[in-house]
């Protein structure tokens, strides 16, 4: 049952009042409500929270115009309708109450018809006004929920990964932070940067495809190679995140990774501007945290840097590895380093701390993160390891 409208009908004059309250009350069917001045009509406005409020222009202390910015101007009663009855027809002084808020207005004296047909009209034009806030309401539920669904999706994809690649959750958000970084230096526009973000975090999703998990993740070389031999898992990235349409532009980005910048990369041979600025911002990224990774701790993250500049040219977008450089120059070390690594069991000694928990191929828990190796512990696990082998390597604190 669609509910009665309500009329505010706001006027000093008692007889008129009377006959407008009595002439709709009697063809409308609206529900009617009066108040014989300005500052009366406010105090009902706010109770009453009308459909639409018709209000003289002239009345002491609180006029028509002013009871209109009033009304517009309180989130309770902004979605009213407001019409004004004058019995001016100066255009300037109308302009000044349509910049208030007015709604439109009503040229006294007026016929009793005239008046109906403006209510009908009016308050047809405000259910419409409501109908597009509960579409506004109900499209911005929708789009929160789809957030927080995307937000879900994303989160298990990163969990997924860094269960296939102790590390590169940890990996992907130092490269998302890194990456926007450089994007703001190319001055790249914000709208772009959230992509690029994603495809920083992302990246690494197609080696959960991965088709030989016997060897450990350090003797595969896992990790992303500064050769851009490596280049198999990009594809195989793309191919998993375009198949979510979210996430189409990002598997782009990723796909074009391992291009190299004179055209000898893979998999399409894109040279310069045909390989899009992000995906070079990320084979940079990416190749630089495999450097910092691999190199002895002696080795700083700016000698890393200059080793990618090196390339520059040939593997990298020259402008991108200078402003690398700049931004490693003005970082501290501790920004580009891994709190943990990730080696093979052989590479095991005692002393060092779990980062992780330490599973089998079954999934038997050997260890828990935060366990310090002993000489027995790393026998046993060896003994284990034998027989239901540690696939992906060790995670351990550096």
């Amino acid at each position: 049952m669609t509910p009665v409208a309500t009329v505010l009908l706001v006027e000093d004059d008692a007889k008129t009042l009377r006959a407008f309250r009595e002439l709709l009350r009697r063809h409308g069917g609206f529900r009617v409500e009066t108040a014989t001045n300005g500052r009366e009509g406010w105090e009902e406005a706010q109770r009453l929270v009308p459909d639409l409020i018709v209000s003289d222009l002239e009345m002491p202390e609180v006029d028509g115009f002013e009871l209109c910015r009033l009304v517009k101007g309180s989130p309770a009663t902004a979605a009213s309708m407001f019409v004004v009855l004058t019995a001016h027809a100066d255009t300037a002084l109308k302009v000044a109450g349509l910049n208030l808020g007015v709604d439109d207005y009503l040229t006294k004296p007026l016929e009793a018809s005239e008046l109906i047909a403006k209510v009908r009209a009016t308050l047809r034009i405000k259910a419409l006004h409501d109908e597009i806030r509960a579409d506004r309401a109900t499209l911005a539920t929708l789009h929160a929920e789809l957030a927080g669904s995307f937000d879900h999706l994303l989160a298990l994809l990163v969990h997924l990964l860094d269960l296939r690649v102790p590390g590169a959750a940890l990996r992907g958000q130092r490269l998302a932070v890194a990456a926007v970084r450089l994007a703001v230096r190319f001055e790249m526009p914000e709208e772009y940067r959230r992509d690029l973000e994603l495809g920083a975090m992302l990246h690494e999703i197609g080696r959960i495809a991965d088709t030989a998990p016997e060897d450990s993740a350090v003797e595969r070389g896992l990790e992303p190679e500064v050769s851009g031999g490596d280049w198999r898992y990009t594809v195989a990235s793309a191919a998993i995140l375009s198949g979510i349409e979210r996430l189409r532009p990002v598997a782009e980005l990723v796909g074009c990774i391992s291009e190299n910048w004179d055209g000898t990369g893979f998999p399409g041979h894109m040279r310069q501007g045909q390989i899009p600025l992000r995906s070079r911002i990320l084979r940079v990224l990416a190749d630089f945290s495999a450097e910092v990774e691999r190199t002895s701790p002696g080795v700083t993250p700016r000698q890393s840097a200059a080793h990618l500049a090196s390339r520059g040219g040939t593997w990298y977008d020259p402008m991108v590895v200078s402003q690398l450089e700049a931004l490693v120059q003005e970082s501290p070390d501790w920004e580009w380093r891994a709190s943990h690594r990730r080696i093979s069991i052989a590479e095991l000694e005692a002393g060092m701390r779990l980062a992780d928990d330490l599973l089998t191929s079954s999934g038997t828990k050997l260890l828990s993160a935060g366990a310090t190796l002993t000489g027995s512990s790393l026998e046993a696990i060896r003994r284990r390891h034998l027989s239901d082998p540690v696939v992906y390597g060790v995670l351990v604190d550096q």
